[in-house]
């Protein structure tokens, strides 16, 4: 069985997507720099926002099938 990352990979994430992504991990930061360092989740969840943004692939969206960006359809099973 040979692994082929880029069958897996591909991009799912839209531009909007991207943008609304990149807000949201932005306020979380803000929050876990002013709660003191205390929340690691918001930091964690803010890292995995910012990753997802600029790979433009979220692995969670493999699961539902479901694709953001307008050039690419998703991909039938």
């Amino acid at each position: 069985m040979k692994f082929d990352i880029k069958k897996i990979m591909k991009v799912n994430v839209g531009q909007k997507d991207r943008v609304i992504r990149v807000i949201v991990a932005i306020f979380l930061l803000i929050g876990f720099y002013n709660s003191g360092f205390q929340s690691w989740i918001s930091a964690l969840i803010a890292l995995a926002l910012l990753a997802t943004a600029w790979f433009r692939f979220c692995p969670a969206y493999l699961v539902g099938d479901i694709n953001t960006c307008k050039d690419q359809p998703p991909a039938a099973g």
